[in-house]
């Protein structure tokens, strides 16, 4: 049996102080499970790696389409990892990022070793998955956040 994934809104509130920028990105829900709420993201302040075109068109063109192929089309059979949440303001690895190992299979993809990085501390394991998508099924749901 393979796992459902889901793309689904996600918004981050702006503030004027302390300054924060609003966002409207993508949440990534598993099995009906939402992986900014399972990672803790939130508690990091961060917002998903893909804009949501609807509010952020050109935020949406300009990085969507990279982080779409990075999760598609451009996955190594070995595997690379990609982050999922990043930070709001700037989507600098270096603030930190959840990031899961992206790998192809025979099925399709799989999700595995969740961990938040920042590029200087050794990552910090998640514990989820790994989760294992229908080829077809998830690249349907991954193109519903690029823009037109």
């Amino acid at each position: 049996m393979t796992d459902q994934l889901e793309v689904a809104a996600l918004h981050r509130i702006g503030s004027a102080s302390p300054q924060k920028r609003e966002r409207y990105s993508f949440d990534f829900v598993v099995n009906g499970v939402s992986l900014f709420e399972a990672t803790q993201a939130f508690k990091y302040d961060m917002c998903g790696s893909l804009s949501n075109p609807q509010f952020e068109r050109e935020e949406a063109r300009q990085i969507n389409s990279r982080t779409a192929a990075m999760l598609t089309s451009d996955v190594p059979v070995g595997g690379h990892r990609v982050a999922l949440f990043v930070c709001p303001e700037c989507g600098d690895f270096a603030c930190g990022a959840i990031t899961a190992r992206v790998s192809r299979t025979e099925l399709g993809v799989q999700w595995s070793d969740f961990a938040y990085e920042n590029g200087l501390d050794t990552a910090s394991k998640l514990g989820l998955g790994p989760f294992e998508f229908e080829w077809a099924a998830y690249l349907t749901e991954i193109e519903r956040s690029k823009a037109d």
